[in-house]
């Protein structure tokens, strides 16, 4: 108990301590903040709001291809709802999103929280390489300038590194071959007699949940329609303003990139960092950084209320959803 106070605290000044450093360092004021949203063209916003919710039923969608490799049927309102409880639950506390939704399923759709739970780390390895393949095209894209004024310290790595670091991994992708039906015993050993182990077979049965998924091509359509609704929400919340209404398409690649970078951060909703991140990338592109603070104070602030109100809607549904067996019958 203790020590999730602390954590809760820490990651609350870290959001505040960021929060300040991105509007102390631009002396912005209420007044500016009115004088952007008076100005803002509120027929993009409610686009970019519906290009966000979009994205949220596609994330829906595809978590239903891994529960159903499970045999795990429980409808895309469950699932809907769950998604929205957990994006709620990490603007409270961070890093409860997971636990929420998955604890909504067992709760609406008596789905086994431990697999549940392995099918979002393995959505959360599908996000980081799309968020890999859309950094690798934003910094080949603009590398060098934004290495520049973002990462002015960066460097690549050795070469000698990059060597040993292979050699060191081909040598344990070896050892695990050579041993590999010794590691098999022992680890039907341990998720059979421990606790701890029977919590990681759960797990491992929903992260391999992939290999099962009846429609991998619907799968990865969703997965790569979920990182073009990013882009469309962050480049069209620039067209909703005459200060930035201009700038590239490569432009809202940068903040989409930027922007996911500060709310990976552990805190609530990437509160601080994010708006630091966004600011910094917004002043890259010629915005001053007044206008470029509002801005990111904006965008985050249209991606919290939608999650807020729709959150907070589905948590109170849940109340209302009657427990399915979401595993049919014929299944069992």
């Amino acid at each position: 108990m203790l020590k999730s106070i602390i954590k809760y605290l820490f990651s609350t000044a870290l959001a505040l301590g960021l929060l300040y450093w991105a509007f102390s360092s631009s002396n912005i004021q209420w007044q500016d903040i009115f004088d952007t949203f008076a100005v803002a063209n509120y027929q993009w916003i409610l686009l970019s709001i519906l290009i966000s919710i979009f994205s949220h039923i596609l994330r829906a969608w595809r978590w239903e291809q891994l529960l159903g490799a499970m045999n795990f049927y429980p409808g895309t309102l469950r699932t809907f709802s769950a998604v929205m409880i957990g994006y709620f639950a990490n603007f409270i506390v961070p890093r409860m999103g997971e636990v929420s939704r998955c604890g909504s399923l067992t709760k609406t759709a008596n789905i086994p929280f431990t697999q549940s739970f392995g099918t979002v780390i393995t959505e959360r390895i599908v996000d980081l390489l799309g968020l890999l393949f859309i950094v690798f095209i934003a910094f080949f894209i603009a590398w060098e300038p934004m290495q520049q004024y973002l990462f002015p310290n960066a460097t690549i790595p050795s070469t000698y590194l990059i060597v040993s670091t292979i050699l060191i991994l081909g040598a344990l992708i070896i050892l695990l071959f050579l041993f590999k039906n010794k590691i098999e015993k022992l680890w039907a050993s341990f998720t059979s007699n421990n606790k701890l182990g029977k919590i990681l077979a759960g797990w491992i049965v929903g992260i391999l949940s992939i290999k099962d998924v009846k429609n991998p091509q619907k799968f990865i359509f969703y997965s790569v329609l979920i990182w073009v609704c990013y882009y469309l929400n962050a480049y069209v919340l620039l067209l909703a303003f005459p200060v930035s209404q201009s700038l590239s398409l490569s432009a809202g690649l940068m903040v989409l990139v930027m922007g996911t970078f500060g709310m990976a951060t552990p805190t609530q909703g990437g509160i601080g960092a994010y708006h630091k991140l966004v600011s910094a990338t917004l002043v890259f592109y010629l915005i001053p950084v007044k206008d470029a603070t509002v801005l990111a104070t904006f965008f985050h602030g249209t991606q919290m209320v939608t999650i807020l109100l729709l959150g907070g809607l589905s948590f109170i549904l849940t109340l209302f959803l009657t427990q399915i067996d979401a595993k049919p019958i014929e299944s069992k």
